[in-house]
């Protein structure tokens, strides 16, 4: 991906929608020696309900007594506690603006109640956001269905599903945007395409960050620009970036460009993720733009057991030949990046892009135990996609133990044509499982201990193995990362205990077997047995 310069029109949206609210409370671990999963502890103290016949001169504190209004509950401030339910088979033409804060032991919770469809909040294209979110802590959004739509085409403003805002410095723990459906968000792709997405996470405040915030069990569809984004492709101070980031469980299917990314946040995990279809949904504009499925510009960054599908590039012109991979380490990447136990296919541009120079901050890039089919077949079979190392820099990002298929070629090729270096690759333990295969740049790139079958080996391999790998079914995984069990290993394959030893391996293969530590692994992305 290309680096971009901050966009930063209608910002002044954000102040329009909401009076700020600022909370000094200190905050305090919730997790015992765990970040990533902090819990959910809810303690009750009212539950507001809003339904589409109820009164806001009522109370709202009973189903008998419910408001009926958005402009109610948006003037609302709300206590550590409070739960605000809006009832199932309702609707509500947005914004809903939320400007309340729980606690620690006492989140705010916005939900649904009775039964039925999920409640509604449909944007009404006179504010950036159906629902907006501003400097909350500890706070839950779930069961929602929420949408965007725009009856001009194609499209000619910016719109967001859910926007999470930070706008007074400061830190705010435990935010949980969760279980919800959002849809049809139909912004101009391309212009302003940093400021949308179905769930947009972003700080506008130079010390103002998110800390322990989860995005789970979401289903997007048809979401334009991101279907989900954390920060706007700007650059920020490090020590204020985002901070335990989860985003897990989640669908994203149709997005004009990314499904997920990630920008100025830290130790980030990404796992058990769908992401179909993106660059698939372009409203009629055309994209002159480059994108990929999943990845992310942060800082120590987990991508683990995700599908990612079906990626493509729509109008390419001037990019011809470039992006639309499943993942990419992008330039300006601080930290490290592992990319670990996924499902790609049938990605246009590839499996994985690799920028050339993360940058001084990057220390290394791990891609180890994934599963590639009939990736890159839109660009002349590029599995890889790597750019050229500024002044042959050395770039540590290691590639092992991966297993890539593909029914006509597979391509590990330079971006500059064969005349890019990039040392600091290194290939060890993958299957190459296709008719044909071209390994670039052997001279700078180490292939070393990989599995060969049907195509000539890399040339400067000098440990290789090239027989059948003895597969079960090679080719005949689906849709979904549970049908990939055709990877696993035969019976007197040669690829078992023929690997060669990694130090800190992960320990597991890409179907949640122990990876041997101290003896020969197998080769590919399954270890020993079926």
């Amino acid at each position: 991906m290309k680096k971009t310069k901050t966009v930063s029109f209608l910002l002044a949206v954000i102040f329009v929608q909401v009076g700020l609210l600022s909370c000094e409370k200190e905050w305090h671990p919730n997790g015992p020696g765990n970040p990533h999963n902090p819990g959910d502890p809810v303690v009750t103290t009212r539950r507001f309900y809003i339904d589409n016949n109820g009164s806001d001169s009522s109370d709202g504190l009973s189903p008998n007594t419910a408001w009926k209004t958005l402009a109610k509950v948006n003037s609302t401030t709300f206590q550590p506690g409070d739960s605000v339910l809006f009832k199932r088979g309702n609707s509500w033409t947005g914004p809903l603006i939320i400007k309340s804060s729980g606690s620690a032991d006492a989140r705010i919770t916005f939900g649904a109640y009775g039964s039925g469809d999920k409640p509604r909040i449909v944007g009404n294209n006179s504010t950036l956001s159906a629902v907006l979110i501003q400097d909350a802590r500890y706070l839950t959004f779930e069961n929602f269905d929420v949408s965007h739509p725009r009856a001009v085409r194609p499209p000619d403003i910016s719109l967001c599903g859910i926007y999470v805002a930070l706008a007074t410095n400061g830190v705010y723990p435990g935010i949980a945007i969760k279980n919800n459906h959002i849809h049809d968000v139909e912004g101009m792709p391309i212009t302003n395409r940093h400021m949308q997405a179905g769930i947009f996470v972003r700080s506008n405040s130079a010390q103002a960050y998110f800390d322990s915030l989860r995005i789970e069990g979401n289903k997007l569809e048809r979401c334009s620009s991101r279907g989900i984004m954390m920060g706007d492709g700007s650059n920020k101070d490090t020590t204020f970036y985002n901070n335990n980031i989860v985003i897990r469980q989640n669908v994203v299917d149709s997005s004009a460009l990314e499904g997920i990314i990630v920008y100025t946040s830290k130790n980030v995990l990404i796992e058990h993720n769908r992401v179909l279809n993106a660059g698939a949904y372009t409203l009629g504009v055309n994209m002159n733009i480059v994108l990929a499925g999943l990845w992310g510009r942060g800082k120590n960054m987990t991508i683990q057991h995700n599908e990612v599908a079906y990626t493509r590039l729509t109008n390419p012109v001037p990019y011809t030949s470039m992006d639309s991979e499943a993942f990419d380490i992008d330039l300006g990447t601080p930290g490290y990046t592992i990319i670990q136990y996924n499902y790609s296919h049938d990605n246009e541009g590839g499996f994985f892009l690799h920028m050339g120079d993360p940058g001084p901050d990057f220390t290394y890039g791990i891609v180890r135990y994934n599963i590639s089919q009939n990736d890159g077949n839109g660009f002349n079979n590029r599995v890889f996609e790597l750019h050229p190392h500024p002044n042959g820099k050395v770039v540590p990002i290691h590639i092992y133990n991966n297993t890539i298929y593909n029914t006509t070629k597979i391509g590990v090729l330079d971006r500059a044509g064969g005349t890019g270096v990039h040392p600091g690759l290194e290939f060890r333990n993958n299957i190459f499982y296709s008719p044909v295969l071209q390994f670039d740049d052997q001279a700078n790139i180490l292939y070393n201990n990989n599995l060969y079958y049907q195509g000539l080996k890399a040339a400067s391999d000098s440990n290789a193995l090239t027989a059948n790998p003895l597969l079960v079914a090679p080719g005949t995984g689906g849709s979904g990362i549970n049908t990939v069990n055709g990877y696993k290993l035969l019976p007197g394959s040669p690829a078992k205990g023929a690997g060669a030893l990694i130090s800190n391996n992960g320990g597991w293969d890409f179907f949640g077997r122990p990876v041997p530590a101290a003896q020969p692994p197998a080769i590919g992305a399954a270890e020993n047995g079926n």
